[in-house]
């Protein structure tokens, strides 16, 4: 099918004589042919054909619509809830699948041009959530597993962001912005060639002075935040260079004890650096075609927090006659470092099989891990006065509530000289059983240093049925190793300890998908998902043991996903999304030391903390090829609370947001952009860590962004 579509568009396009109606079919099967992707399978297909559930963000399309970074990208799409942590970092939850109360939750495979972003130690990628998109072309959205090709951390989803300095757009632009909280932004992106380089270049840099209200605690967070990239991409023939550094530093947001602001005299900020590095060299030998790929990544992080309040800490230190006066701060100097070497072999078509291989390997290495605690330096510089104090059973930070510091105190947040290496090899075919039936079969196997090897499997078919009709039958599994901290950690107050014995996390995914497309203009598309979980990584909540991580198996996700597309050449382009998720989530176990061991389990509850029923749309109207009118609408039920017996229920009522954006064009060089955010100024809010706001935490409430961009 695909080589029918590019067949006609060579023919159309060849006419010497072409009608209005012939036009608008060529621009019809350009459009067609910008639905390509190669996230599922390393090779190109329409995402039609391609045996995953894919989607296909344009850029300049959300753009339109008053879409600002990739978070706000992915949080329009069916399935995915885009939240804020208590760290301010976004996360991003996939049908549901999510860990309600850790940190740092995120469970997706994050790449930029095509480089996955690594972070063996606490496993996010939400420091690019923020990467804005008027340096993005488009970014491909791979919902369900995608192990077989990406190995550990596709496990609810892939997301590949593909800017246009790494689609090789040879266009140069400036752009500035600004809005409310005094944001402001400045970028470029620039090409150029000298002799057989071509070269690209893009950097932008973006700050704000957010600070939100929140009535309900007479308090604010702290959200703050300055955010600069750079990237340079070098090609000649099949050798290609990239590179990225990536610098954010934000504010504390809120604290885990629930206060907003604890020590508002010493403020404190996050700071994530990552850099990366790949060369790449892409050679055919006869009818095969190799690609080795060598690539260097360093991430870095400084972290500092603000916990508890002067005052508290002096009255918690008191009871045992010591005179603390710092509060409860913390501060985290990380470091890790990646190497990895990849070769990728295609082979020609071999009696309709079309063959891919691939083998590498990874090295992860800390490189640098320091900690501070206020309340753990108190505790180790009076540790035999508190120890030998009558009122030490009355001490908040006792053994028995924080046995991991108290059995090692150290200034390590992990074990000492941690690192990993990783070898995997993957073998894919995607085979042409009729004219209008492919099969598709993939596998995979990552050979961990510490945990051992972890196979992954694919299967899909995907049935033509008619010009108008395509069906799926698709399964996957998938799997996310075990971060540093959730198997290496030492355990400090306040922060989970580790169990090196943990398992990977896994899934077995099973989805039947329908697309049907009456005309060029029109798309259906529905999807019914069924997720079943097996040794997921989450907290233990027991009071009467170490707080920590460990294996949950009672786990399932299911639910179905409908969108539907409509646009015409230039007047409308809508899009409208519908899920409905029902995820089972395992209650840890609170029944206490005296419990017998048949009673050490939880119980099923539905996921806290999403909304089940999730609607999303975006409209864009031009009355004109110089003006344009974009709005988008989201709707969230009401999230679930959890059911925990020693949190206060606490849930996120149901809410309506309207964003409008007017977009003029001075030229074909020069337009100009204005966002109203949260139109009708609803009350947003997001759940707080451990439901210690009831509520949640208010977010924005109605707020302005303009932006002006510039091509030459």
């Amino acid at each position: 099918m695909k080589k029918i579509i590019l067949s006609a568009l060579i023919v159309l396009s060849t006419l010497t004589t072409i009608s209005a109606d012939e036009l608008n079919k060529i621009e019809d099967f350009e459009s067609l042919l910008n639905d390509v992707s190669e996230i599922a399978t390393r090779k190109s297909l329409n995402v039609d054909y391609m045996p995953s559930v894919v989607t296909i963000i344009d850029a300049q399309t959300y753009m339109d619509a008053g879409i600002q970074n990739i978070g706000e990208a992915l949080g329009m799409l069916p399935g995915i809830q885009t939240q804020t942590s208590s760290m301010g970092y976004a996360t991003t939850t996939v049908r549901g699948l999510k860990t309600p109360n850790a940190y740092i939750s995120d469970k997706i495979k994050v790449l930029i041009d095509g480089v996955a972003i690594h972070n063996e130690i606490s496993g996010t990628s939400n420091f690019y959530m923020d990467f804005p998109m008027q340096l993005v072309d488009k970014i491909e959205v791979l919902r369900g597993p995608g192990s077989t090709v990406y190995g550990s951390g596709a496990f609810y989803g892939t997301v590949n962001v593909i800017t246009k300095l790494g689609n090789s757009k040879k266009e140069n632009q400036v752009f500035l912005g600004g809005g409310s909280y005094k944001y402001m932004t400045a970028g470029t992106n620039v090409y150029t060639t000298a002799d057989n380089w071509t070269l690209f270049a893009d950097g932008y840099y973006q700050q704000n002075e957010k600070r939100l209200n929140q009535p309900d605690q007479e308090q604010r967070t702290d959200e703050h935040m300055e955010d600069l990239s750079l990237g340079f991409r070098a090609v000649n023939g099949g050798f290609e260079f990239l590179t990225r550094l990536k610098q954010n530093t934000s504010g504390n947001f809120y604290s885990f004890e629930g206060e907003l602001d604890p020590i508002p005299d010493h403020p404190k900020e996050h700071k994530n650096v990552y850099f990366f590095a790949e060369a790449s060299y892409k050679i055919d030998l006869n009818d095969y075609k190799l690609e080795t790929k060598a690539g260097f990544s360093h991430r870095e992080s400084d972290i500092g927090a603000n916990i508890d309040n002067v005052a508290a800490i002096a009255n918690r230190f008191s009871v045992v006659g010591i005179n603390v006066q710092e509060g409860f701060t913390t501060q985290e100097k990380i470091q890790e470092q990646n190497l990895e070497l990849e070769s990728i072999l295609t082979f020609p078509e071999i009696n309709s099989n079309d063959i891919l291989v691939g083998v590498g390997i990874r090295n992860a290495r800390v490189m640098q891990d320091d900690y501070y605690n206020s309340v753990e330096n108190a505790i180790t510089q009076n540790y035999t006065a508190i120890t030998t104090s009558v009122n030490f059973g009355s001490f908040r930070y006792r053994p028995s509530k924080e046995p991991a510091f108290w059995a090692n105190p150290t200034t390590q947040l992990l074990k000492a000289n941690l690192s990993r290496t990783i070898g995997y090899g993957y073998l894919q075919d995607l085979i042409s059983l009729h004219n209008d039936v492919d099969l598709f079969l993939g596998v995979r196997v990552d050979d961990y240093s510490d945990f051992g090897a972890k196979l992954s499997k694919r299967a899909g078919i995907v049935y033509r049925a008619t010009d108008k009709t395509v069906l799926k039958l698709l399964y996957g599994s998938a799997f996310r190793a075990p971060t540093f901290t959730e198997a290496y950690s030492n355990g400090h107050i306040n922060l989970r300890q580790s169990d090196e014995n943990i398992k990977p996390e896994e899934t077995n995914t099973y989805e039947a998908v329908w697309i049907y497309t009456p005309t060029l203009k029109h798309k259906f598309s529905l999807n019914l998902f069924y997720s079943e979980l097996n040794n997921v990584i989450d907290l233990e909540e027991d009071e009467s043991t170490p707080a920590g991580y460990k294996n949950y198996d009672n786990r399932s996700s299911q639910g179905l996903e409908f969108e539907y597309s409509y646009r015409t050449q230039l007047e409308h382009s809508l899009y409208f999304n519908a899920s409905y998720i029902e995820t089972n989530y395992e209650v840890p176990y609170e029944g206490g030391a005296s419990a017998l061991p048949e009673e050490q389990t939880g119980y099923i509850q539905s996921m806290p903390d999403i909304s089940k029923l999730m609607l999303k749309a975006m409209y864009i109207y031009r009355p004109t090829n110089k003006l344009s009118f974009g709005t988008t609408w989201h709707y969230y039920s009401k999230t679930t609370p959890t059911e925990i017996s020693w949190v206060d229920e606490s849930s996120v009522e149901p809410v309506n947001i309207f964003d409008e954006t007017l977009t003029y064009r001075f030229s074909s060089l020069s337009e100009m952009r204005v966002t109203v955010k949260n139109l009708f100024d609803a009350d947003v809010r997001q759940p707080s860590y451990y439901y210690n706001i009831s509520g949640g935490v208010q977010r924005e409430g109605r707020n302005y962004m303009l932006s002006y961009v510039y091509r030459f």
